[in-house]
């Protein structure tokens, strides 16, 4: 039975990732807003998207996640092991399929979901979807990482590891859009950066981990 101490342990660290994950695109809206109207409405039209992706992957993660906890819970440590890296690699086919897909059609995609908009906001959100839709099977896998530290109550780690990602993220778009005065392109490129470290971060955790998934 898990006791109060440890219900706060698993959901607080939980209630923190999931607020910095989000803010992710709260930041790109706010730090590219340098570049005008239309950037900012095209990175926020795009970050629609990309939240959804975000809970869909987050709740794919932990479905997978919670037969890998049943197989901890019966002792089968081969079978925990077995399961958790086919969740890793489902997970990561399954965001590489959404990335190409979004990649083929990224202007069919805009246009059914948001209509007909301006051409300097369609533009800006065209080129954010472009460059953002390749963090995709980063997510996807830093989701999985995250699912099965939570399975067996650590959920410190992905915390830690958004915090990361949200530095590194800021600090990317501070580079790209007043440095190199990047624009759009700018805040993308930063987010995929810091999703790409954020995916290696976790899976060393996983790698290096003293739980069953090591």
């Amino acid at each position: 039975m898990f006791t109060s101490k440890d219900l706060k342990k698993l959901i607080i660290p939980l209630i923190f990732e999931q607020l910095l994950a989000v803010s992710v695109g709260f930041v790109d809206t706010f730090m590219v807003s340098i570049a005008g109207e239309a950037a900012v409405s095209g990175v926020a039209l795009v970050d629609n998207i990309s939240n959804l992706l975000i809970q869909i992957l987050s709740a794919l993660a932990t479905g997978g996640a919670v037969v890998c906890s049943q197989y901890l819970g019966s002792r089968n440590i081969d079978m925990s092991k077995k399961s958790a890296g086919q969740l890793i690699f489902i997970m990561s086919a399954l965001s590489s399929l959404l990335m190409v897909i979004s990649l083929i059609g990224n202007h069919g995609i805009i246009n059914f979901i948001f209509g007909k908009i301006e051409t300097d906001v369609f533009e800006s959100a065209s080129i954010y979807f472009y460059i953002t839709a390749i963090s995709y099977p980063f997510l996807g896998v830093y989701n999985a990482g995250a699912a099965l530290f939570r399975s067996i109550g650590n959920s410190k780690i992905s915390m830690n590891t958004s915090l990361i990602m949200n530095i590194i993220n800021i600090c990317g778009n501070a580079l790209f859009i007043f440095v190199f005065d990047m624009g759009v392109a700018g805040v993308a490129i930063g987010t995929v950066v810091s999703q790409f470290i954020s995916c290696v971060l976790v899976l060393r955790c996983l790698h290096h981990s003293e739980g069953s998934y090591q």
